[in-house]
């Protein structure tokens, strides 16, 4: 009898977990439960493989799908497998490439490495972070076809540098770069759950991170640039930036994801993104397939090229993600 209880709670929980598994929203943000992997150590010889080189420049732009391995309502990432988000993203890649005038255009697995639950969790942190095996995954096809890959920490109770350290030693992959997204924290000594307010960090938290990732390439002999990546959509995600610091081995982006209409994201974007935001970082840009309204913007309105309906993208963005 005891067991069968156990087997009806453990299936219970899961039902639960699947049901609150919900989309991001720029008006009212519910975190998801995704209790699909386990937290495992790194496994670094899965397959023996030629690392790329390190070849990006800031120069480059980074075309990101978005989401979480089998999280079909989390983007793009977790709808398809492996091999037919690959054969999109190439199309996707093709279509920049034939305007954008030589500039690098490099497809993105953009992976919600720790993703924000209603549940609290062992760690009272309310997060559930994703298989390390599984990015490992993405990490090696990725190399294989010479695209890059973010790893994604949305944040619950963590700090920006908390959640950051665990992985730092992805680094090593030199196709490897990170993300914060402060839409989920919330204060350790607060009791709401994430999403109830739009979370805030501050350019204190993005320096310790950006020295911390710094620190760790130089003490590795890592080379080269890595893209930290820090998602906002109202003005009051990141504080104090003028406090923000450049660090050399760094390039900073502030990621402009709110979802509407296509005159509205432009509005919003070079109103963050604007010429102060240009001297420190550069500007990434957010599509949502699902829940932009229709019709979504075109490459050619996303780089600057057109406007729309009036409205011009003042500054080229470096990294464009699709949701």
């Amino acid at each position: 009898m005891l067991k069968i209880k156990n087997i009806i709670f453990l299936l219970t929980i899961t039902f639960t977990t699947f049901l609150n598994a919900t989309q991001e929203n720029l008006t009212q943000v519910n975190p998801t439960q995704v209790n699909l992997t386990q937290d495992n150590p790194v496994q670094e010889n899965i397959e023996k493989k030629e690392v790329i080189q390190n070849s990006y420049s800031p120069d480059d732009i980074l075309i990101g799908f978005y989401g979480r391995p089998f999280a079909k309502s989390l983007g793009i990432l977790g709808e398809y497998n492996i091999d037919e988000l690959t054969k999109k993203m190439k199309i996707l890649k093709a279509e920049y490439e034939k305007i954008s005038a030589g500039t690098k255009i490099i497809p993105t697995y953009h992976i919600i490495k720790d993703v924000a639950t209603l549940e609290s969790g062992n760690d009272k942190d309310h997060i559930k972070p994703l298989n390390e095996t599984l990015i490992m995954k993405y990490i090696n096809k990725a190399q294989e076809e010479n695209f890059a890959v973010i790893l994604d920490v949305q944040l619950g109770t963590m700090t920006p540098i908390e959640a950051i350290k665990p992985i730092l030693k992805f680094l090593k992959y030199p196709n490897v770069h990170l993300a914060i997204d402060p839409e989920f924290k919330i204060p350790a000594h607060r009791k709401y759950p994430p999403g109830k307010f739009i979370g805030h960090i501050f350019a204190k938290d993005v320096n310790e991170v950006q020295e911390a990732m710094q620190n760790y390439m130089i003490e590795n002999n890592i080379q080269g640039k890595r893209m930290l990546l820090v998602h906002m959509f109202y003005e009051r995600m990141l504080r104090n930036k003028e406090n923000v610091k450049k660090y050399d081995s760094i390039n900073l982006t502030y990621n402009i994801d709110g979802h509407g209409r296509g005159p509205t994201k432009i509005k919003i974007y070079n109103s963050l993104y604007n010429q102060e935001a240009n001297k420190i970082a550069q500007g990434g840009f957010k599509i949502f397939y699902k829940n932009d309204i229709k019709p979504l913007m075109t490459p050619k309105q996303i780089l600057g090229q057109e406007p729309v309906k009036g409205a011009l993208i003042w500054a080229k963005p470096n990294y464009i993600n699709y949701h």
